[in-house]
């Protein structure tokens, strides 16, 4: 199995209840009315983390600052969880 490449900066924290991403995310989503469980917000910023560390190498997303991704990226997308029903979703993205 290949190593993870070293990338620049420090490592990224794991998310806690004093983290200010959470309480961002939590503000969204009390905004918007939406409702998820603790393990739903930590996958989300876990994926968030992950984004911008590989975004450093990759350059996949031209929001750099993680704290704007919580409202460009997450929110954003959540926003439309009230509209979506059923078991299956297409996708159809304008992304490169």
């Amino acid at each position: 199995m290949a190593e993870e490449p070293v990338l620049p900066g420090p490592p990224l924290p794991q998310p806690s209840a004093a983290d200010p991403l959470l309480r961002e995310l939590e503000d969204g989503l009390e905004q918007m009315q939406i409702s998820l469980d603790d393990h739903q917000k930590q996958s989300l910023l876990g994926y968030l983390q992950l984004l911008s560390k590989w975004n450093r190498v990759h350059n996949l997303t031209a929001v750099r600052d993680v704290q704007q991704m919580v409202s460009r990226h997450l929110l954003d997308s959540l926003s439309i969880l009230p509209f979506v029903d059923g078991d299956t979703l297409t996708d159809v993205g304008t992304g490169a």
